[in-house]
């Protein structure tokens, strides 16, 4: 996963600013107590963060690699 991917899936599983504000402010006990944003900026894997980030907000495992799943699909999985 690329950071733009991340960046993606965060703002689509979490829309209207939310999943952005949960990656600044959000603190995970899977990145060391580190926020997404931070772990990012130090080189984290976008994969782990998103992992940690999913698990810590209980989103079903098949988010896991939603940036895998094109548009129009990703759509029909996020909004059944």
């Amino acid at each position: 996963m690329t950071h733009t991917e991340f960046w993606d899936i965060v703002d689509q599983a979490f829309p209207n600013g939310l999943g952005r504000s949960l990656a600044q402010d959000l603190v995970l006990p899977e990145l060391g107590s580190r926020t997404a944003v931070v772990a990012l900026a130090q080189n984290e894997d976008p994969q782990l963060v998103w992992h940690a980030l999913r698990v810590a907000m209980d989103l079903p495992d098949g988010y896991e690699f939603l940036h895998r799943i094109t548009g129009k699909e990703r759509n029909k999985f996020l909004h059944p």
